[in-house]
């Protein structure tokens, strides 16, 4: 019976080995991916909270502009000349440059934002995708495990079938060599009667010869 050689073994450690190094590579580069999303996450939280801080700064300096605004300016009555337009004060100047200077702030703060939401967001799509190689990868060295196994299976029976048959021979030759020794010896024996028997045939012509002759 003629068993088929199984197929060499490098192709699958390669295979195997290729997929354990593309899992591993996929999930130190997740690691790095994920601390530097946190990174992210926390750096859009603090300026957030700036955000949120500047736009209350800037509301609290609008209240007080409109309420420094609406305040009666004290009374002044000449006769010689018309009254003379009121100068601002310099808290409302002071408080006018503070809101422009906190509007400034929040746009600023708003595009460092929205910057940082468009790189988490392009994080987040990342991580997915390495998130899918990593399952893939995870999946594909599975199933050469399986295979390889399977394969180291079908190789331990193929190696105790080749032992069998060659114990199995080793049997069979000693058998056939108990069988030519004992087949020798009994050619042996036998041309060892034919011997004896035709020199006990030639004796007994000769003897037979003999008696006729002085017969």
């Amino acid at each position: 019976m003629v068993h088929n050689e199984p197929p060499p073994m490098a192709d699958w450690a390669g295979q195997y080995l290729a997929a354990l190094k593309a899992r591993d590579g996929a999930e130190k580069a997740n690691i790095g991916l994920y601390d530097h999303c946190a990174r992210v996450e926390d750096e859009k939280a603090e300026l957030a909270q700036q955000l949120a801080g500047a736009e209350a700064a800037a509301a609290a300096d609008r209240e007080e502009a409109k309420a420094a605004a609406a305040a009666p300016a004290p009374s002044l009555f000449r006769v010689s000349s018309p009254p003379a337009p009121r100068a601002e004060s310099p808290s409302v100047a002071e408080m006018r440059q503070d809101l422009a200077r906190a509007q400034q702030e929040r746009s600023e703060l708003q595009r460092r934002v929205d910057l940082l939401a468009g790189d988490l967001e392009a994080l987040k799509a990342r991580s997915r995708k390495e998130g899918k190689k990593l399952a893939q990868s995870s999946a594909q060295v599975a199933h050469l495990t399986t295979r390889l196994r399977d394969r180291d299976e079908e190789l331990r029976g193929k190696a105790k079938l080749v032992e069998d048959v060659q114990d199995e021979n080793v049997t069979l030759n000693l058998q056939l060599n108990v069988a030519e020794e004992r087949a020798q010896k009994l050619k042996e024996e036998n041309q060892e009667l034919i011997d004896r028997w035709m020199a006990r045939m030639g004796k007994e012509a000769e003897r037979m010869n003999a008696e006729s002759r002085f017969g």
